[in-house]
């Protein structure tokens, strides 16, 4: 794909806006709950679109860093001569894009279902309990131009805990009792469930900016199959064969909006 056909996207930040902390019942944490490099999740999550060839992201999580680099380049430049006496060409132009990617993670929910069983028969016996935990995500398209929100959507990831638990006892003799107990627990981690939620909520991006004609694919006919499917998880309707065409699905709801490149995805002029 040739560059000029990729979306240029901007993102400054992708924060953990749930203010929770790890829960702890013996002493005070101060760890939060859910990872706060949403901002690295998300840029790479976009970067990764498409095999690389969708998004074009420029930074702006440490922007403050790299305008100090090139105001050191541009002195630098300005005071110093290169090879042969030959003045230093200056620094070309940064890249602003014409959507801005807004956003973070929003909620963070535990033990909104916990549960177990167990069983005990002739001194052998074992349990199993298990915590089911949630972590959501929102996302959202701003237009750089007019500030209007093109896009927002939202998922979620369950997190799941789960604990076992086996234990065997037996009278050896009249005073003498054999008690024996081994268990294991497996934890999602919070981190790669914020990860996932993150890369399913740029994948519902795309969606919606297909569905509503901010961008195309360069191959309509995959293009349609992918968002049919993605109706049918989005709405949770049927199997994805039998979802009508998607381009004339959505034509029949709005008008259609932007312009078709050769390649990949367009974006569409912000307003």
């Amino acid at each position: 794909m040739r560059e000029s056909a990729m979306v240029l996207l901007v993102v400054y930040d992708f924060q953990d806006q749930t203010g929770q902390f790890k829960n702890n019942e013996k002493y005070t944490e101060y760890s939060s709950a859910v990872t706060r490099g949403g901002y690295s999740i998300l840029v790479k999550a976009l970067l990764d679109t498409g095999n690389g060839d969708w998004f074009m992201v420029a930074e702006r999580g440490a922007l403050k860093n790299l305008l100090q680099e090139r105001q050191i380049v541009k002195v630098t430049r300005g005071e110093y001569l290169g090879n042969n006496n030959q003045k230093l060409p200056g620094l070309p132009p940064m890249l602003y894009g014409g959507t801005m990617i807004e956003g973070g993670i929003i909620s963070y929910d535990s033990n909104i279902q916990t549960g177990g069983m167990g069983a005990v028969y002739l001194g052998i016996g074992g349990s199993v309990q298990y915590r089911r935990d949630l972590v959501t995500v929102y996302l959202r398209a701003v237009s750089v131009e007019s500030g209007r929100v093109l896009l927002a959507v939202n998922s979620s990831k369950t997190i799941y805990s789960v604990a076992f638990d086996g234990n065997f006892l037996r009278y050896l003799t009249v005073a003498n009792l054999f008690q024996s107990e081994a268990g294991f627990t497996l934890n999602e981690p919070v981190q790669l469930a914020a990860r996932q939620a993150i890369e399913t909520g740029v994948y519902s991006l795309v969606m919606e900016g297909a569905l509503k004609h901010l961008w195309e694919f360069k191959d309509k006919t995959a293009g349609d199959k992918a968002v049919a499917e993605y109706l049918v998880r989005r709405d949770g309707d049927g199997k994805a064969e039998n979802v009508p065409d998607a381009e004339n699905q959505t034509n029949r709801k709005k008008k259609k909006r932007g312009k078709k490149t050769d390649e990949g995805l367009s974006d569409q002029p912000p307003g």
